[in-house]
């Protein structure tokens, strides 16, 4: 699976191949991203109101922002079973961000609403410029 996909990936347990072990995060409820200089190719799997998407450590901490600190030891992090990073928010715009950190730019959704929304999880994911690109939009 490529980590280039804005889109999210959905996580089904009709499959019978077995699930790929943890990338960067062993199989307990917490755990830190310490040391993660180096890391910057590893794949993180992160569960975002059950929305699952795969991204780089490099693209979380591209910028200062809540995930920068999340992946970069500063703050704790929960996991499933499974392995997967979980993080208790709306998965709907989480692509558009990740979209963000990659590029520094990103395709804004139609109506006002859905900017709005977009503006709410940039702001709580504290991605300065996306916040400023969609309050540009809206005024």
């Amino acid at each position: 699976m490529s980590g280039d996909s804005c889109l999210p990936q959905h996580h089904t347990s009709t499959s019978s191949a077995p699930p790929p072990p943890p990338l960067a995060c062993p199989k307990t409820k917490t755990c830190s991203y310490r040391g993660a200089v180096g890391l910057g190719n590893k794949y993180v799997r992160i569960n975002v109101g059950g929305n699952l998407f795969y991204t780089t450590l490099q693209v979380l901490t591209k910028q200062n922002s809540m995930l920068k600190a999340m992946f970069s030891g500063k703050k704790e992090v929960f996991t499933d079973k499974d392995g997967w990073i979980l993080i208790d928010r709306s998965g709907k715009h989480f692509g558009s961000i990740l979209c963000f950190l990659r590029d520094g730019t990103v395709t804004l959704p139609k109506g006002r609403q859905a900017v709005q929304e977009l503006l709410a999880e940039a702001k709580y994911y504290l991605v300065q410029d996306l916040v400023e690109l969609c309050q540009n939009t809206l005024q």
